[in-house]
């Protein structure tokens, strides 16, 4: 599918001034027209971001209507079309791949702190298992950065006001440094107060991009990028189901804490108690070299980067605590080969991926605790090819075929501390008891997938394109804590695509329609449950931990279509349609009761015969087959308009607004009322002024005009049955934005 939003790139040489504007995009390692891209991407223009008050990942649900993305502490959970990944932990990779410049991110924390001077995003739906590196069977966010110019002084300022206190500002200058050298410096600040009565949901961060680039005119080019990010201030928040009062008071609120305190168990049973001193102090660095030689029959492109992700926080949005401080560091290199001659177009490539993460991870759930140090290493090598060849007279055929190893290994020392008793409640002294259940991890495995791709295109005429491919992609397996089993096998999905994309009316209305299949199989489910931590002749001895399973298969299917419309060069109406329907042929896990209870669920539930840590505690087995995929709605529907009022000065004064209708959709996997999220319309509005010239301008805006309290995810409280926390979307918030351009 083509962008969401009105474009804001560079019209190419043949569409009229008064028309739809094309889009580059490299969403297949190559340049070319999006509309001439024969599969689903997604691209959003760089100044959209801005006019969007897009600064972090999470406010990227309501520019693409496949994305949901949501905060868990201080990771970010990225769902397409209800595949993704709920990892909120030290093993957890994304389902998802999440890009920048062409980098893989490994961590689900690293995309944070990145959201300015871009040049696009771009959404790719569907495995992207041929041309992408690890883990993309979901899809691929490409984050692309403003690439310095040479022979150009140019930049911009950014400022932005509005309620909770927000104050964001971004700025760019490019500088030219003789004939073949040029370098560009942009950064960005942002914050705002929490969106709950405690503070949590707030965000202070601040960074900083450097880049240099070379460019000797006869085929040699690179940039070298360097940049470095802060994520602070309280972190992500939640609050207790059903919701108190206005919705919006936080984990640590009196009266939150109060209806924690009366679920079962009660006290003198041990409880957590959240308080207000949660807090994030992230770093992020990263440096990265792109290089490209036309070497005459192709052109040879280099990538080696390097990213270092440091986590320190403390979270409550759980209903418990949350205390991490996780170090990694991961290198890459890719290389690739390619070039366009004749009818064939081509590229082949290598690439090697190593990462090392060493985790200290504390949880304490009241009556229950654990301690999880871990040393993680991962490395991955493939190999991989595509090529388009003309067949016939606006006929093409594509195959791409890509083999990867990836090998983990893992040293993990872990201790379960539940709650077993009081030292001697009848005199009165209760004081709690807990056992202390120590126990080693250790796991040296390859994950090895050959996926491929085989697609057609067809130019149905000068400006409409019709495709149709099959795809696979997978996932690798992902380690967890646990001294059997400690791994999950690789997850796979393969995708049918049919679509067709057109420019009518002189240019000035664009459709393009996606229909879309996919077999979802060993689909990743991470979660606490039951792990086994020691052994005994009577069998395995098993404690909660959070692991990740292959738990069930799904089957995905339905229609996507979007129609950018501008009758004037003053009018523009944009609408993005996804009707999808995702469930599950077979979804089955297993849940860990400290109590003994039967869990509360929405699925299902079966007592099993493996043995609690403790006694009274208990193995549930939990069916939820025939249920939705979590995160994927029937409908989601975008809508916006905007018009450009001329002035007698020469400016312009522009009106718009959007919305996003949403139908109903479960939040989490243990499809309780309460982590559903019904259906919603969420709109927003703006009113910009633009002199003659465009040097500036000013807007004013209202995000969430209805103020609609919206679940973005549900977690059930481990040690209280039926008990769950949900984290929120944004409030209503508005302001004022100003943007200066030299």
């Amino acid at each position: 599918m083509a962008q969401t939003t009105a474009p804001a790139q560079t019209p190419v040489a043949d569409a009229p001034a008064t028309g739809l504007q094309d889009i580059v995009v490299t969403a297949q390692r190559r340049e070319e027209n999006l509309q001439k891209a024969a599969l689903a991407v997604s691209a959003v223009a760089g100044d959209d971001l801005v006019k969007q008050s897009v600064t972090q990942a999470n406010d990227l649900t309501r520019l693409v209507p496949a994305i949901q993305v949501a905060s868990a502490s201080s990771f970010t959970q990225i769902y397409l079309r209800g595949i993704g990944s709920f990892g909120a932990n030290a093993f957890a990779e994304q389902g998802v791949a999440f890009n920048l410049d062409g980098i893989y991110l490994s961590r689900p924390a690293a995309p944070a702190a990145l959201f300015y001077d871009l040049e696009r995003l771009e959404t790719l739906k569907g495995p992207q298992g041929t041309l992408y590196g690890r883990n993309a069977s979901g899809g691929a966010l490409n984050v692309i950065t403003a690439k310095p110019k040479l022979n150009e002084t140019s930049g911009f300022l950014n400022a932005e006001v509005g309620n909770y206190n927000t104050f964001k500002t971004s700025a760019a200058i490019n500088v030219p440094l003789g004939q073949q050298w040029a370098a560009r410096v942009s950064g960005q600040y942002a914050r705002h107060d929490g969106y709950f009565s405690d503070g949590y949901d707030d965000e202070n961060t601040g960074a900083v991009r450097g880049q240099l680039k070379f460019d000797n005119g006869a085929g040699i080019n690179a940039t070298l990028m360097t940049d470095y990010g802060h994520v602070g201030g309280k972190g992500a928040g939640g609050t207790i189901m059903p919701l108190i009062g206005n919705g919006r008071l936080g984990v640590s609120d009196p009266a939150v804490l109060a209806a924690y305190q009366a679920a079962q168990p009660t006290a003198p049973v041990p409880q957590i108690l959240a308080k207000s001193d949660g807090f994030q102090d992230n770093n992020y660095y990263g440096a990265a070299l792109t290089a490209n030689a036309d070497l005459g029959f192709a052109k040879l492109t280099v990538i080696p980067a390097w990213r270092e992700t440091d986590l320190n926080f403390l979270s409550y949005a759980s209903s418990f605590l949350i205390r991490d401080i996780e170090k990694s560091h991961q290198g890459s290199v890719e290389a690739r080969l390619g070039n366009r001659s004749g009818a064939v177009n081509w590229v082949i490539g290598g690439y090697w991926f190593s990462e090392h993460v060493n985790a200290l991870q504390h949880y304490d759930q009241g009556s229950n605790l654990l301690d999880i140090n871990s040393l993680l290493d991962t490395s991955s090598l493939a190999a991989f090819g595509q090529a388009t060849v003309e067949v016939a007279s606006h006929v093409r055929l594509t195959g791409g075929l890509r083999y990867t190893d990836d090998h983990k290994q893992q040293s993990t020392n872990f201790t379960n501390a539940p709650f077993v008793g009081f030292v001697s409640p009848a005199t009165g002294n209760f004081t709690p008891i807990f056992a202390s259940i120590p126990a080693v991890a250790t796991s040296d495995v390859h994950f090895r997938k050959t996926t491929w791709k085989a697609g057609l295109e067809y130019d149905a005429g000068p400006r409409s394109l019709v495709y149709a491919s099959v795809a696979t992609g997978f996932k690798s397996g992902a380690l967890y804590a646990a001294t059997g089993q400690n791994y999950s096998l690789p997850e796979g999905l393969t995708a049918y695509t049919l679509g067709s994309k057109n420019r009518f009316l002189d240019n000035r209305l664009q459709l393009n329609v996606e229909a879309f299949l996919w077999d979802y199989s060993n689909q990743q489910v991470s979660h606490l449950g039951p792990v086994q931590v020691a052994s005994t002749p009577a069998g395995g001895i098993y404690a909660p931990v959070f692991l990740t399973e292959n738990a069930g298969s799904a089957k995905l299917y339905g229609v996507e279509a979007e129609l950018l419309f501008k009758p004037t060069p003053q009018d523009m109406f944009s609408a993005d349609i996804q009707w999808l329907h995702a469930r599950y042929k077979t979804f089955a896990y297993q849940a860990y009761s400290t109590s003994g209870a039967t869990p509360v669920e929405g699925c299902g539930v079966t007592p099993t015969g493996l043995i609690a840590a403790t006694p009274g505690a208990a193995i549930f087995n939990v069916n939820c087959s025939g249920r939705p995929l979590v995160n994927a709605p029937d409908w989601t529907i975008n809508l916006a308009y905007e018009h450009k009022f001329a002035l007698g000065s020469g400016g312009e004064v522009s009106l718009g607004a959007d919305t996003r209708i949403q139908s109903g959709t479960y939040v989490s996997i243990d499809y309780l009322p309460d982590g559903h999220q019904d259906t919603y319309m969420m709109s927003n509005a703006h009113l910009g002024f633009e002199p003659v010239g465009g040097r500036f301008s000013v807007t004013a805006f209202v995000n969430n005009l209805e103020n609609r309290t919206v679940f973005a995810a549900s977690f059930q409280s481990p040690v209280k049955n039926g008990v769950l926390y949900n984290q929120l979307r944004p409030p209503r918030t508005f302001g004022l934005r100003g943007s200066v351009k030299f």
